[in-house]
């Protein structure tokens, strides 16, 4: 199955699923109108077929691995 990110969950909405920093989505299968993904929660979910989605992972991978060093960066960062 191919990687994509950005995916709409309804038409013309806008992507709304697998936005976050090194995210994707993989699909599984395509059955008639509909495309089945497997979500990085692990969840499975069936999409209209007709939804726009990027392909690929997203960028910036090792974003969770910053190091923000002190309690004061954190909270410039709007993190409680």
């Amino acid at each position: 199955g191919s990687t994509v990110h950005n995916i709409e969950l309804t038409l013309g909405k806008g992507g709304q699923i697998a936005r976050s920093a090194g995210t994707y989505a993989q699909i599984i299968a395509k059955e008639g109108d509909f495309v089945t993904l497997k979500l990085p929660s692990n969840e499975v979910r069936l999409v209209y077929k007709e939804c726009y989605a990027t392909l690929g992972q997203v960028g910036n991978i090792d974003a969770i691995n910053t190091c923000l060093g002190k309690a004061g960066r954190s909270r410039w960062l709007g993190k409680r």
